[in-house]
């Protein structure tokens, strides 16, 4: 009788949480993916504040007196219960947690800490921000636990001041991104929703070139998907009213980000591939007697 051990990945759906920082404190809470649409999608980084994904979410207030405590304690029940462990959680996603605005950078520093004791799954910190190295330390300690996705819409620093005031160089970006991967982080840079890069067919060789040296993985989409609720907030965006005064229509089409596509399938297509994270899988272990 020879005994054969099958040794399988059970795929379930790891938990999902979303976190975003306040000067004041944190919303923590979890989210349930829907049918059809993958998590890059759902859960990227948006282009400004976003008050409808924050208001049913709880919040934890910095005290002062022991910063983040109620956080601290739901962390450490879900990895006494092994929730953490398996999760995903997705930090920034209605608000940008390294942006110094509000003394949100302070309040991202202190719940990044938190992970020295309690370690999720997965945790992705998405920035616009250069100021994410500073924070260096506590990503490197994470390892394979963490993943840093940085978003550059466009290399064209004259588009970043016209269609996105306040946000940081795309040149800062861009090294932020080299510094972080040349630490062992992985990063992954989400050019969602893709603004105009200079000429849309002639230039999008070279924006992909850029794309695939600074970035583990890519995330690529244009302002609008086609769709009615695509289109309608796309309109409501700031960059989209831009784009419409200057008469840059082309932009605002749901093909706008296919040039740019092709070309990275053309030089790197692995890179427009979701990583796999098989450490958020459990190992299940069947044995069979023959």
């Amino acid at each position: 009788m020879t005994e054969i051990i099958n040794v399988s990945f059970e795929i379930t759906q790891s938990k999902v949480f979303t976190v975003d920082s306040f000067a004041n404190g944190i919303s923590f809470g979890p989210h349930k993916p829907e049918p059809g649409r993958s998590e890059r999608e759902m859960y990227m980084l948006r282009m400004q504040d976003d008050a409808e994904l924050l208001k049913l979410r709880s919040r934890y207030a910095i005290g002062r007196s022991n910063p983040l405590d109620e956080l601290e304690k739901n962390l450490m029940r879900l990895s006494r219960k092994g929730v953490l462990g398996r999760s995903t959680i997705y930090f920034g996603l209605g608000t940008d947690p390294f942006l110094p605005f509000e003394g949100k950078f302070d309040t991202s520093m202190r719940f990044l800490e938190l992970f020295s004791k309690y370690r999720p799954g997965l945790l992705v910190v998405q920035t616009r921000s250069p100021l994410i190295v500073i924070a260096m330390p506590a990503l490197k300690r994470l390892g394979k636990h963490v993943s840093v996705t940085l978003g550059v819409e466009t290399p064209d620093e004259q588009a970043v001041r016209r269609y996105t005031p306040g946000f940081p160089r795309a040149k800062e970006r861009l090294k932020t991104a080299q510094a972080l991967r040349h630490f062992g982080i992985e990063v992954g840079i989400q050019v969602a929703p893709l603004l105009p890069y200079g000429d849309w067919k002639a230039d999008a060789v070279e924006f992909a070139q850029i794309l695939c040296d600074h970035a583990d993985h890519l995330h690529i989409r244009p302002l609008s998907d086609g769709s009615d609720q695509g289109d309608r907030r796309s309109r409501s965006s700031e960059s989209a009213k831009a784009l419409a005064r200057d008469r840059k229509f082309h932009w605002l089409r749901p093909d706008a980000a296919n040039p740019l596509i092709t070309a990275v399938e053309l030089l790197a297509p692995e890179k427009l591939k979701a990583p796999e994270r098989k450490h958020l899988f459990n190992k299940q272990m069947s044995i069979f007697a023959a």
